[in-house]
């Protein structure tokens, strides 16, 4: 009988026969031994990821603790309830009923005979009359269209032909960058296993590394982590310590034009300092960082914070018409290194990025004396530094790059404290640079970015010009990255004092001093940290990238916090060292079931959403969010911006005011139609929805039955989204127009429902506005037509005095006569309208005569319904007889110009007066001559 044996896999042998012999698979062995290891590795996953968060958000570095700025809620009245007003049901149970997914085609009317008779051209874009001028449709020599609807078809063609273009110059860039190689790869970031291998690491650590001082053997030891902090990335340490030994100085990256004479086709070639980081680690993520910054700035990238500003879009903002030059580049704005109770030294960085506006000279570009805080590249820098730590930690490429500041601060405080490292450290970091590849292309294609943009102007019923081109000049903008670390003291001040050999017998150990001759300051009266970015001639380049430069900071001596900062190393074969914290931290993410407080959850998700997020997809290089108290309270505070940007944003979509073509400065500046239109020199286009829309209260039943039967099965006629994912739609359902709102991975939400009717206005002078006097001579008279609830449509007549005074006559629906002086809304009314015909007085009737006329021939007369448009046509009619002594009979459709497609330069248009593709079209008469009234 076999002998009885403890184990799992004892235990499932037994159950076999006592008396057969037992054959043990080895594979299955193998396998069972990797199951098991796979559940010890994920309970000590939980158990370190445990540990994580019961530390996030704890203040533990003594420093005083940030605070959330939370705005007070406004104080809402209680909720009322809700009930659909029975036209919207039936107008969404109509559009149910039918086959929603076609439109019904109906041949447009091009012609119809009025009550008296008359034959009048009809638009085929809104279906009403057309006047005395018109343009010919994209359908046919018969069909016409007003002078209003031909520029909507012309600001339409105009942004479809920009959405072509953009599609095709993407296209270019696209194949650009794969032939370049530009472009953050993930799995391009250095493996810190490799190179602790290297330096004789045993075990090798798996996850996060950090250095451990010995204060009095002037010595560090490397060991493992789970405090983001600390962690440092060893290939960029060893890169940074190489640079900073040979050349006194951190890394440098600069992206510039070839030929500065050219400046609008050259190619831009990249600068390393020292030139052998070309194609290493350290040069691969300056770069791709200075070239996301370039390609940010000028727009090229859905922005990874709401409501950020590229370069493009505050120029267009602030000087559209502006030509200029700049450059911006990454710095660190502070430096330090803390250390623990463990003595684990923790590299602590600010960055941000600064610009200057340049101008071009015979020896190149070179900065102007002053930059204006409102410049766009000062307003973007600025912008981008206030979000800089939100940008890192959505985007990899701008992490590794705060990665490498972190490694270089170690650095310069490795060598300005002259402390000992084992020679395999420099030794590895010449391995590294003997097995990296040449630099493919040392050359790379100037960044562009171009934007059409037209304004079409409309006068007295006319297109009078169209000013188009791209507005913004910027093809490049140049810069770099100077992290400067040589401000920050990080070393005792006795450390700066003359340059040792090193510490004598130590043959494994190198003294990192910085070599003779270096000396920072002339003489012994000066300062000896006295930082070199002051001292002419030993830094000459202008930084137009990526420039660690640490000059101003001193680095010897660490920022001691003994009793708050806890211990943050572990020993290499501790379960620190086994298990990979970054791993584990994303697979809660993705399961949503972090042990932490509801708004931590939320601003995680937020925060880390792979549609702002990147750096999700590093895999086991990802590395956690820092969870001190002092940092996750800024992050907060960001993302909580960016929440409540959400909620303006919703509530202006759910306004009656929003329009499409110029959603407002909520939101993307990508929404902006490339094409405007102005009307008598008005560029208003929020009046139709104002006056148009009215909102309607539904009920959670009615918002159901929307969501579940009616939206699936209709076409948007608007929909776009922000930076954050978040998708806006605008359904027209019959006479009702939904609005609705989706968050990524959410259910679809009505945020708004209103009714389109006609406008109504009410006919009344304004509250400023003077009386008339009576004895004013009436020198113009201009006839509107447009669409009413109550008829197919209306006409009132506007007329213009030698006093600037504006009154508008027309017969109302109840048979009166409306009579006003310069009325409040106008300008909405007539931008609405359509303008038929424009005459001027010939006979000097004054104000004083237009009223006893009216008073005597045109008594109050209730019309029959379908009598409506006719009647208030009569009398428009009636009032162009008294001023001009004409009427409209034979006028209909007079002089018609034929379409044509509008051709957008893609360069700045100078001139903006010149008319309106003159000499293109031709006028001809349509002749339907007939007698006047």
């Amino acid at each position: 009988m076999a002998t009885a044996r403890k184990g799992t896999f004892a235990a499932w042998a037994q159950t076999a026969t006592a008396e057969t012999s037992i054959v043990v698979d080895p594979e299955t062995v193998d396998s069972q031994k990797t199951c098991d290891a796979d559940a010890i590795v994920k309970s000590t996953e939980e158990d370190v990821l445990r540990e994580y968060e019961e530390k996030f958000g704890e203040v533990r570095d003594g420093r005083q603790q940030g605070y959330m700025r939370q705005c007070f809620p406004w104080a809402s009245p209680p909720s009322q309830k809700k009930q659909t007003p029975s036209e919207a049901v039936e107008a969404a149970l109509a559009f149910r009923n039918k086959d929603a997914g076609k439109k019904e085609r109906t041949k447009p009317k091009l012609w119809d005979v009025d009550s008296e008779g008359e034959d009048i051209p009809i638009c085929s874009r809104c279906s009403m009359p057309v006047g005395e001028f018109s343009y010919r449709g994209k359908l046919g020599r018969e069909h016409c269209v007003h002078a209003e609807c031909m520029a909507q078809i012309m600001a339409e063609d105009a942004q479809h032909d920009e959405t072509m273009r953009v599609q095709r110059e993407n296209t270019k860039k696209h194949k650009s960058r794969l032939e370049y190689d530009i472009g953050w790869k993930m799995d391009s970031v250095p493996k810190n296993s490799t190179i602790a291998q290297s330096l004789g690491c045993s075990p090798v650590p798996q996850g996060l590394c950090c250095l451990v001082y010995d204060e009095a053997s002037k010595t560090v030891k490397i060991a493992a982590t789970h405090e983001p902090a600390a962690s440092v990335n060893l290939e960029y340490l060893l890169l940074a310590l190489k640079v900073r030994k040979d050349r006194c100085r951190e890394p440098l990256f600069s992206l510039d034009p070839v030929d500065f004479k050219n400046m609008e086709k050259s190619p831009q070639k990249k600068r390393y300092e020292p030139e052998w980081l070309a194609g290493t680690s350290v040069g691969d993520v300056m770069f791709q960082a200075d070239y996301f910054l370039k390609e940010l700035a000028l727009g090229e990238y859905t922005m990874p914070v709401s409501g950020m500003l590229s370069v493009f879009d505050w120029s267009e903002m602030i000087d559209n018409d502006k030509e200029w030059a700049g450059r911006e580049w990454f710095v660190v704005k502070k430096a330090e290194i803390r250390v623990a109770e463990d003595k684990t030294l923790i590299p602590h960085v600010k960055m941000g990025v600064e610009a200057r506006e340049q101008k071009v000279t015979s020896s190149g570009l070179e900065d102007k004396a002053v930059t204006s805080p409102h410049h766009p590249l000062k307003k973007f820098a600025d912008s981008f530094t206030r979000n800089f730590d939100i940008i890192a930690e959505r985007k990899s490429v701008i992490f590794h790059l705060r990665e490498l500041a972190k490694a270089s601060v170690m650095a310069k405080f490795l060598v300005d404290s002259k402390t000992r490292l084992d020679e395999r450290w420099l030794a590895t970091a010449d391995d590294i640079i003997k097995s990296t590849p040449k630099e493919a292309y040392p050359e790379i294609p100037q960044l562009w970015n171009m934007r059409g943009n037209s304004r079409i102007k409309l006068k007295d019923g006319r297109l009078v010009n169209m000013a188009t081109g791209s507005q913004s000049s910027l093809r490049a903008i140049y810069g770099g990255v100077q992290f400067g670390l040589d401000k920050f003291e990080l070393s005792q001040r006795s450390g700066l004092q003359g340059v040792g050999p090193g510490l004598q017998g130590a043959p494994m150990s190198h003294s990192l001093a910085p070599p003779q001759g270096m000396q920072i300051g002339p003489g012994s009266r000066q300062p000896m940290f006295m930082p070199q970015r002051f001292q002419i001639g030993q830094r000459g380049e202008t930084p137009q990238g990526v420039d660690l430069n640490l000059d101003k900071f001193g680095l010897s001596s660490p920022d001691y916090f003994a009793g708050t900062l806890p211990p943050c190393s572990a020993p290499l074969d501790s379960r620190e060292g086994r298990v990979t914290l970054g791993r584990a931290f994303l697979r809660k993410l993705e399961q949503n079931s972090y042990n932490l407080k509801e708004e931590d959850k939320a601003m995680l998700k937020r925060l880390f959403h792979p549609t702002v997020c990147d750096r999700t997809q590093e895999g086991d290089a990802f590395i956690p969010i820092d969870p001190n108290g002092e940092y996750i309270t800024k992050v907060k505070n960001l993302v909580h911006e960016e929440d409540l940007l959400l909620k303006r944003r919703k509530a202006r979509f759910s306004d009656k005011c929003f329009h499409v073509d110029n959603a407002g400065a909520e939101f993307p500046a990508s929404w902006r139609a490339c094409a405007q239109i102005e009307k008598d020199g008005r560029q208003d286009m929020l009046a139709s929805d104002r006056h148009s829309l009215v909102q309607v209260q539904v009920d959670a039943a009615f918002e159901k039955m929307l969501i579940d039967d009616i939206l699936p099965a209709a076409a948007s006629d608007f929909q776009k989204s922000t930076e954050d994912g978040v998708v806006f739609r605008i359904y027209k359902i019959g006479s009702l127009e939904v609005r609705s709102t989706q968050e990524p991975e959410s259910e679809q939400e009505i945020a708004a429902v209103f009714s389109r009717r006609a406008p109504s206005w009410q006919l009344s002078s304004g509250r400023k506005a003077k009386e008339a006097s009576e004895d004013e001579a009436i020198v113009k008279a201009k006839a509107y037509i447009e669409p009413t609830e109550e008829a197919a449509c209306h006409f009132y007549v506007v007329l213009e005095t030698n006093a600037s005074n504006s009154i508008v006559t027309e017969k109302r629906k109840d048979g009166s006569i409306g009579w006003a002086v310069n009325p409040d809304n106008l300008e909405d009314r007539n931008s609405l309208a359509k303008l038929l015909f424009t005459v001027d007085s010939k006979y000097g009737m004054t104000v004083r005569d237009l009223k006893n006329v009216q008073s005597k021939s045109f008594a109050p007369v209730l019309p029959a319904k379908n009598a409506l448009s006719s009647a208030s046509k009569s009398y428009a009619k009636a009032i162009f007889q008294l001023i001009s002594g004409r009427g409209f009979r034979g006028k209909w459709g007079g002089t018609v110009k034929p379409w044509t497609s509008i051709q957008m330069p893609m360069r700045s248009a100078k001139s903006e007066d010149s008319d309106f593709l003159a000499g293109m079209w031709n006028a001809r008469k349509v002749g339907r001559a007939k007698d006047a009234l």
